[in-house]
């Protein structure tokens, strides 16, 4: 069959309906987005976002601001400072409440480098519950805009986190691996507070017609190494199931993003039901190949990968075909996406660079065709 556009491609791919081949997703979104480089305004990517344009699929993604802990009470305040003294730099943010106050930091210098995350005890969790909760109200009228812009390359995409991630922002990873071990009901609680704000932040962007496809950022963190295996269901997928079913109820769609060791939390995963994966990590930088978690999740699931995006950067264009053939392959026995595991983030790329993403996309092209 012939598909006209992106829109309907992926469109048709959601909702289980013939398409004409795989879609191709770089990740990069086709609006300007803080964690990838702005590729349509950067020469070097000229080649690239042109063959984007040909043949790839977009999803158009963005956040909002969150608040503080998905909190917009107007009371919380931000201070910025640098501070420098005995050869160290010190880049440093308090956050404050009324007397309560969070302080966050990296300095280097001759000291080396050190950082300190808001939150360091326990007890500071309980004191960000006690700020008065204010839902957020983010001003949205650009994704209109936007969304008419994109027109037929692709589907607009909301990243606005999940019960997890407001820790992930504001404790290290060192930190919340032990409290979870130490203080698991205090996450429990401070996360079961996060699920009742995000849940109603989605519902007012879905009351709103904000979104068309979800990216679910947050999972990650309550896996291994971080976290046991046998914490996954209740730290993430009940929470994350909750979202998903919200989104459904709407007629949007889901992608949870997850990187590392998936394969122990598969059955997790799928207690979810989410519609799509991101991104299927093998050996030896994951644990689960595409075969691994098709058998799990089944044929319906979007499985997204699982080209590693540093081997964009050293591999030959034979080298990258040959991976894309295999992931295609795995991939085409159920509903698939060919992805990197990662965007686009650098302001300037090599020739090579270059040459690969082109390798990666005709490859797409070659290979998934129906």
């Amino acid at each position: 069959m012939t598909i006209i556009n992106s829109r309907e491609r992926l469109t048709r791919l959601f909702n289980g309906q013939e398409t004409d081949r795989i879609p191709i997703w770089l990740l990069a979104p086709y609006h300007k987005l803080g964690c990838y480089a702005d590729i349509y305004n950067i020469p070097c990517y000229e080649p690239i976002t042109k063959a984007i344009e040909q043949y790839c699929d977009t999803f158009d993604r963005r956040g909002f601001n969150n608040g503080f802990c998905y909190n917009y009470n107007p009371e919380i305040k931000y201070d910025y400072k640098t501070v420098t003294e005995n050869g160290n730099t010190r880049n440093q943010a308090t956050l404050s409440y009324k007397d309560f106050s969070l302080t966050r930091y990296t300095s280097f210098g001759s000291g080396g480098t050190k950082t300190k995350f808001f939150v360091d005890e326990i007890e500071q969790l309980d004191k960000i519950l006690e700020i008065p909760y204010v839902p957020p109200t983010p001003d949205f009228s650009s994704y209109f805009i936007e969304k008419d812009e994109l027109g037929n390359k692709g589907l607009m995409m909301i990243d606005i986190g999940d019960p997890l991630l407001p820790l992930y922002g504001i404790m290290c990873a060192e930190d919340f691996s032990i409290f979870s071990l130490t203080d698991y009901d205090k996450i429990l609680e401070f996360t079961d507070e996060m699920y009742k704000r995000v849940y109603s932040y989605y519902k007012y962007l879905l009351d709103n017609d904000v979104g068309e496809v979800f990216f679910i950022v947050g999972a990650e963190f309550a896996g291994p190494p971080l976290v046991s295996p046998m914490k996954f269901k209740e730290m993430s997928s009940r929470y994350v199931k909750g979202l998903c079913d919200l989104i459904r109820s709407y007629g949007k769609h889901s992608i949870v993003h997850y990187h590392g060791q998936l394969f122990q939390i598969l059955d997790g995963m799928k207690d979810i039901g989410m519609d799509g994966l991101h991104t299927i990590e093998a050996p030896p930088i994951g644990d689960c190949t595409i075969s691994q978690a098709r058998d799990v999740l089944g044929k319906d699931t979007i499985l997204i990968g699982n080209i590693q995006y540093d081997d964009l950067a050293r591999l030959s264009v034979d080298e990258i075909d040959e991976l894309v053939r295999l992931a295609i392959a795995e991939g085409r026995s159920g509903k698939f996406i060919l992805s990197p595991s990662a965007g686009p983030y650098e302001t300037s790329l090599t020739d090579k660079q270059v040459e690969n993403y082109l390798a990666f996309i005709h490859a797409g092209v070659k290979y998934g065709k129906y």
